[in-house]
């Protein structure tokens, strides 16, 4: 089945809150996305919350939102769902950067597409 990992590339910190913007309220993004489509994502990843393995610890990755489909119409629209919502968390991120520190980072869209690499 079609899958691909976004890495996100904000670190998760208490002011700007990547994760919370990413989910949505109560995951609404995330929900609103798997509906439109029946693809299943998963935020995973340092400040994901996400908890994996026989430790249940969140993992070392860099925080990424992983995506899979039933197949390849499904696929193509949660990524171009998530594409949309990334950028719009992006554009959100800039404008909090030029807030605090006065220059913000040039963020754009970085996807793997396929299985995760270092995953089963």
């Amino acid at each position: 089945k079609p899958q691909c990992q976004f890495f996100i590339g904000i670190e998760e910190e208490p002011k700007f809150k990547v994760t919370r913007r990413i989910l949505g309220p109560h995951g609404q993004h995330m929900k609103s996305i798997a509906e439109a489509s029946g693809a299943k994502l998963r935020l995973r990843g340092l400040g994901s919350g996400f908890l994996e393995g026989e430790e249940m610890r969140e993992s070392a990755d860099e925080l990424m939102l992983c995506v899979s489909a039933p197949d390849w119409e499904c696929y193509q629209e949660a990524v171009h769902r998530v594409t949309e919502l990334l950028n719009g968390v992006y554009t959100q991120y800039r404008t909090f950067g030029r807030r605090s520190a006065g220059s913000a980072p040039l963020l754009e869209i970085r996807m793997h597409e396929g299985s995760r690499p270092g995953g089963r």
